[in-house]
């Protein structure tokens, strides 16, 4: 306390001058129509300018969780279009929560190996189940292998059994993609009949043709077209659309029919 009176006694010229200042402009201010509009703009100028930057900091820290809602929101929105497509299902859509999209994150990405899988957080108690298929952002990721209770384990598009049945986009023509154990950004496009005319930068997406993936989600762009004399198919390759260098997040959908169409091909094998 001995202190503070010190330093109050030793600077009480400049404390004095400094209060004296803030009477004279508030009674500038209050008395003055003109200095009292400049100064209160100026004022909420900065504290709006001070409130922005603070919004902006808790955003950035809020990122994680925003991220994470958006995610949800897209899963909700890629099952709504996808159940869009069949007005029969509309209603329980609507009612039933359990034809909602899955998010889940990417924990493990293996992308050298010739049979390459993905590790996601999400497994059973979630709802996932085997045979889900599953896309990215940017298109088709892979297939649901097994799950356990907290985790599920999926077939890469990067893997030597994966066949997806596909279509050339602008004919609409089918067609398979296949991955040769080659460049993790490219796969091959098979059994493309060779009077179909094809270019790059044709886009090669799902047919719908099978009870994984919903049609129309987008598998990669043609980069690169053969034909060789005597071939009956275009020898293709395509550029994945989903990068999995950088792949964080997926959706799992839940087609409706699924384990119907399925039920039908486990009868169809016995025949």
């Amino acid at each position: 306390m001995e202190r503070l009176f010190q330093f109050l006694y030793k600077y009480r010229t400049f404390i004095l001058l400094v209060v004296l200042e803030a009477i004279c402009f508030w009674i500038i201010v209050n008395s003055n129509n003109y200095q009292g509009a400049k100064y209160f703009t100026s004022s909420n100028r900065l504290v709006a300018s001070i409130t922005s930057a603070s919004d902006h900091v808790g955003d950035y820290f809020n990122l994680a969780d925003q991220n994470k809602k958006l995610a949800e929101e897209n899963a909700r929105l890629r099952q709504r279009l996808l159940n869009l497509t069949d007005s029969t299902f509309m209603a329980e859509f609507l009612l039933d929560s359990s034809h909602l999209g899955i998010k889940a994150k990417v924990i493990d990405n293996s992308l050298f190996f010739r049979n390459n899988y993905l590790t996601l957080n999400k497994g059973s108690e979630h709802g996932v189940e085997s045979g889900m298929g599953i896309v990215g952002p940017d298109g088709v990721v892979g297939q649901v292998l097994n799950a356990t209770k907290k985790y599920s384990t999926v077939i890469s598009v990067l893997h030597s059994k994966s066949m997806i049945s596909a279509h050339h986009k602008p004919t609409r023509t089918l067609c398979s993609v296949v991955w040769k154990g080659e460049d993790p950004l490219y796969a091959d496009l098979e059994y493309l009949p060779r009077h179909i005319s094809i270019v790059p930068g044709d886009s090669i997406s799902t047919s719908g043709y099978n009870s994984t993936y919903p049609e129309d989600q987008m598998i990669g762009i043609v980069s690169a077209v053969n034909l060789d004399d005597d071939a009956t198919f275009y020898r293709a390759k395509i550029k994945l659309s989903t990068n999995f260098y950088s792949l964080t997040h997926v959706y799992l959908l839940n087609l409706t029919g699924q384990v119907e169409i399925d039920s039908l091909n486990i009868h169809l094998d016995y025949e």
